[in-house]
C-alpha cells in the first residue's frame, strides 16, 4: 500500500480496517461523501487476493456458490482429488460446521433470496469501475464478455445448464457451438465441445484497480496508515480501535480484512462463519498466446486471462486456515500443465508472478455487510469470496450508504446466521 501516513490520528469519523479492495473501496465511497477516513492495513503477511486474482468483472455471476447441485459437486471434486474444490488439513476441526451449513444453504430459497441483492452489487461495482476510467485510471480494462470452455460431453452438459439457469434470472448470455468457439478464441486447442458466452463480463487488471480505488480514497482525503490492529471496542461515542500503533476513535468502523474479519468480531459478542478458501495464480512470459478475451476452462478448473502483464491463471477453492500463506511451486507448475492442454503455450513461457490467496467464503455464498447487533457502531464488509474483485466497489457504495443509515440490506445481513 502507498501513500501510508507516519502517525495515526487521535479521532476520525470513520474507521476502515482491511487494504484490500473491499477496504479501499469502502474509504473512497465514504470519503468522497465528506467523511474524515483512516485506512488501516496490516500488510505484511497478512494479505488477501486482491492484487493476484484472475481480473475477471463478473456481473452475470448473480447465483450465489451455495445453489442447488453444488453439494454434490463439491463431493465429487473431494473424492477425486482434483483441486477444484477441496479441504487442507490445516483447515482445523471447525471446518466441519461450516460445511453442514454450506449444505444447508445449496436451496433454491438461498439463490432467490440472494440473487437480487448480488445483482445490485455487482452491477454498481462495474458502474465504478467505469466511472474510474472514464476518469483516466489505468486499469487494462476491456469488455466483450468471458468465454467458458467446454472439452468434455458432461462439461458441455454443464454449460447449457448454466445458459438456462442464466436466462431465468436475465443474465445475458449466448451458447456457441465447438465451430463458433474455435472462431471467437483461436488460441484454443482442438477437442472444444462446446461454449458459454457470458456476454457483459469484463477483463481488468486487479492490481491496477487496486492503485486506481486507493488513489481516489486519498484524493478525497483518506488517510492511509499501516497497523495491526489488536482489538476493536465500543465506546459512548462510537468506537475505539486499539492498534501496535496506538489507539483511535471513531464514530464508526468498518472492519473489512477478509479472512480476518471473524477473529475481530469475536470480542465484540459477534460470530461470522467466514473461513479461508485458498487460491493459487501463475502469470508466466512471455505472453505466448494472444486471447481475445479471458477464458474459464470448465475441464481444465482454470482461469486464463490475457493481460499487459502477462498471461494470468488462476485456479483452486481449497478450504484452509486464515495462517495459511505458503506457494507450493508444485501446484504453479500443474496450472502451466493444465492450461497448457487447452490454449497453446509455448515451450519456453516461463512464470513471472507466483501468486496464493485467501478468498473470504461464507456457508451460503453471500458476502456479509452491515452493522452488528451486539456493536451498532460496528460494520462488517467480508465473505464476497470469489467476487471480491467485482463486487468490491459495489460494497464500498452499500457501506457508505449504510453509514448514512439509509440502507439496511437484509440478504447481507450478520445477524442471519443465528
Amino acid at each position: 500500500m502507498t501513500s501510508a501516513d507516519s502517525s495515526l490520528p487521535p479521532e476520525v469519523d470513520v474507521v476502515v480496517v482491511g487494504g484490500g479492495i473491499v477496504g479501499r473501496s469502502i474509504a473512497a465511497s465514504v470519503a468522497r461523501r465528506g467523511s474524515s477516513v483512516l485506512l488501516l492495513d496490516a500488510a505484511g503477511e497478512r494479505f488477501g487476493t486482491s492484487d493476484g486474482n484472475a481480473g475477471h468483472l463478473v456481473p452475470s455471476h448473480v447465483v450465489p456458490f451455495a445453489a442447488p447441485g453444488m453439494v454434490r459437486a463439491g463431493l465429487t471434486s473431494l473424492v477425486r482429488r482434483d483441486g477444484a474444490f477441496a479441504i487442507s488439513p490445516k483447515a482445523g476441526a471447525a471446518i466441519t460446521s461450516w460445511l453442514w451449513q454450506f449444505a444447508r444453504s445449496a436451496t433454491d430459497r438461498n439463490v432467490e433470496r440472494a440473487v437480487p441483492a448480488l445483482r445490485e452489487l455487482l452491477d454498481v461495482s462495474i458502474g465504478e469501475v467505469h466511472r474510474l476510467r472514464d476518469a483516466g485510471a489505468h486499469l487494462d480494462l476491456a469488455p466483450g464478455g468471458l468465454l467458458q470452455v467446454a472439452r468434455s460431453a458432461a462439461g458441455a452438459t454443464a454449460l447449457l445448464h448454466e445458459h438456462e439457469t442464466m436466462a431465468r434470472w436475465g443474465v445475458r448470455t449466448e451458447m456457441l457451438t465447438a465451430a463458433e468457439v474455435a472462431a471467437r478464441e483461436p488460441a484454443l486447442l482442438p477437442g472444444v465441445s462446446a461454449g458459454l458466452l457470458l456476454c457483459d463480463d469484463e477483463r481488468v487488471d486487479p492490481a491496477l484497480l487496486l492503485d486506481a480505488v486507493l488513489a481516489d480514497a486519498v484524493a478525497h482525503g483518506t488517510r492511509v496508515a499501516r497497523a495491526s490492529v489488536a482489538s476493536v471496542r465500543t465506546s459512548p461515542r462510537g468506537a475505539v480501535v486499539d492498534t501496535d500503533r496506538g489507539r483511535v476513535a471513531a464514530h464508526d468502523v468498518v472492519l473489512a480484512a477478509g479472512v480476518w474479519t471473524p477473529s475481530l468480531t469475536a470480542s465484540l459478542g459477534a460470530s461470522v462463519p467466514v473461513r479461508a478458501a485458498k487460491g493459487h495464480s501463475v502469470t508466466v512470459v512471455p505472453p505466448t498466446v494472444a486471447l481475445r478475451g479471458p477464458l474459464l476452462l470448465l475441464d481444465e478448473r482454470l482461469a486464463v486471462t490475457q493481460l499487459a502483464a502477462g498471461l494470468r491463471i488462476t485456479g483452486g477453492y481449497q478450504l484452509t486456515s486464515a495462517r495459511d500463506r505458503g506457494i507450493d511451486p508444485r501446484r504453479t507448475a500443474d496450472l502451466v500443465r493444465r492450461a497448457g492442454g487447452a490454449i497453446d503455450l509455448a515451450a519456453d513461457c516461463v512464470p513471472a508472478h507466483e501468486w496464493s490467496g485467501l478468498r473470504p467464503a461464507t456457508p451460503d455464498g453471500v458476502p456479509v455487510i452491515g452493522r452488528l447487533a451486539s456493536a451498532p457502531a460496528v460494520v462488517i464488509a467480508t465473505g464476497h469470496g470469489m467476487l471480491g474483485t467485482s463486487s468490491g466497489l459495489g460494497t464500498g457504495e452499500l457501506v457508505a450508504e449504510i453509514l448514512e443509515g439509509r440502507r439496511t440490506p437484509e440478504p447481507f445481513s450478520p445477524q442471519r446466521f443465528r
